[in-house]
């Protein structure tokens, strides 16, 4: 349900839901050590109902913890959440609550990874199930103070920040058109818009993964139809694409997943699912030139019956995590 991990540090965290007998089930919050991979803490339980649970966004900056306790009342679809936060990871415990000003029937939908700062920023849906009303909140993890709010017309598939320039990048598919770019200015609310690459015989269609490097100001898309990676000059709003290794421009199936960054390297990890390269999924690390440096093959992200829902890495360390080999297993890797 949702980990992360440390990107200057050693410890990560994770939710989890485990199914017992006589349909009885438990929800946890737990910290782990992102060497050893052992558990060390378990944080907090609940007992799990089938709308209750336990949901990790993520690690934010200053080492900070955001879980969603997802819970629903008077009936299937009216949510009332409660957004907890350990202040720090590694202190083993809940500190806080995150309370964004609209809470009833609002839905947190995408949280952007961002470790390098304390701003951070988050999709929210207001009114989740009648207008689907997409904002941006902006929100300071030292304080815990919200910035802004902004009103967003859509939100795309993926959503990362790009904290030295202090934007909100997303990436959507516009119809069965190229990919739409879209870049928020978290103070002035200012919104522009750029087509993103459109390549191959069937285009580009949805977009898979995204990633920033914030310190050049590049970021790393993938997408559904075209088994390609998409490198993009924020700044110029222009990019290049590479065909993962051993597909061409038709092949669907061996398309790219999950992207994440490692700001320290330059360089950006990809997950493709059903490999091109062996059996099972592999990982590509790529430098922000397009250039392959390594493939990680022999992965299998929840048994490649899914695709990898996270890569997340501490560039230090040189040490990865992803989604799998099993749907209840985690996995540490070396790039």
């Amino acid at each position: 349900m949702g980990f992360d991990i440390d990107q200057t540090g050693s410890d990560g965290l994770l939710s989890e839901s485990l199914t017992k007998s006589r349909g009885k089930a438990r929800s946890a919050i737990e910290t782990f050590d992102l060497k050893a991979g052992k558990i060390t803490t378990v944080v907090k339980t609940m007992a799990k109902t089938a709308n209750d649970d336990f949901l990790t966004f993520g690690i934010v900056g200053n080492d900070v913890g955001f879980v969603d306790e997802q819970r629903v009342k008077l009936n299937d679809i009216s949510r009332h959440d409660r957004y907890l936060l350990l202040n720090p990871v590694q202190g083993d415990k809940i500190t806080g609550q995150w309370e964004p000003p609209h809470v009833t029937d609002s839905v947190l939908y995408q949280q952007a990874e961002n470790q390098a700062t304390n701003t951070q920023v988050s999709v929210v849906f207001r009114n989740a199930f009648s207008q689907n009303v997409p904002w941006l909140y902006v929100w300071d993890s030292s304080s815990n103070r919200f910035l802004n709010f902004i009103r967003l017309s859509y939100t795309g598939s993926a959503m990362a920040e790009d904290s030295s320039r202090n934007q909100a990048v997303l990436a959507s598919q516009s119809g069965s058109g190229a990919p739409i770019m879209t870049l928020v200015n978290l103070k002035t609310k200012k919104i522009t818009v750029f087509q993103g690459l459109n390549n191959g015989p069937e285009g580009a269609g949805a977009v898979n993964g995204l990633a920033v490097d914030s310190g050049t100001g590049t970021a790393c898309t993938t997408t559904e139809l075209n088994a390609q990676v998409e490198f993009y000059d924020l700044a110029k709003e222009t990019g290049f694409a590479v065909q993962l290794p051993g597909t061409d421009s038709g092949d669907q199936s061996n398309s790219g997943g999950a992207v994440a960054n490692d700001s320290q390297n330059h360089l950006f990890l990809v997950a493709q699912p059903f490999s091109s390269e062996s059996r099972g999924s592999s990982i590509y690390v790529y430098d922000e030139s397009g250039n392959l440096v390594e493939s990680i093959n022999g992965f299998s992200f929840s048994g490649s019956s899914l695709p990898a829902t996270k890569i997340a890495v501490n560039p230090g360390l040189r040490i990865g995590w992803v989604n799998g080999p099993g749907s209840n297993q985690i996995q540490q890797f070396f790039y």
